[in-house]
């Protein structure tokens, strides 16, 4: 049930934002320009390398236990937990967006 979670709003807000007006993957994705979706999972990536080395180092650390790949690590993260981080950039970008169009709060949405 890892999947849904993950993915849920994502596939709940993005619509909304781009019904609201907002900036949206998928309305992106069908225009055809993925440079944005990209650079969130490309950060995604690079922010979750960091936080898994420096978990690595770290006195009080998180010991994860998935049932795919269990000893093929990176630091401490199993292989196939990485591919949660790309997913939740895209989340907390969806979620910036969504609260900006429902607070009406100006300003530059994150670029690409």
């Amino acid at each position: 049930m890892a999947a849904p979670v993950w993915l849920g709003f994502i596939f709940l807000l993005d619509p909304i934002n781009a019904r609201l007006g907002g900036e949206s993957l998928l309305a992106e994705w069908r225009a055809g320009r993925f440079d944005r979706t990209i650079n969130l999972a490309l950060s995604g990536v690079l922010c979750g390398l960091l936080w898994e080395f420096w978990n690595y180092w770290a006195h009080a650390k998180w010991h994860y236990s998935v049932p795919i790949m269990e000893h093929l690590k990176v630091f401490e993260m199993p292989v196939p937990g990485y591919l949660g981080f790309p997913t939740f950039a895209f989340e907390c970008f969806t979620m910036y967006e969504f609260l900006r169009r429902v607070l009406h709060v100006r300003g530059r949405p994150i670029g690409v």
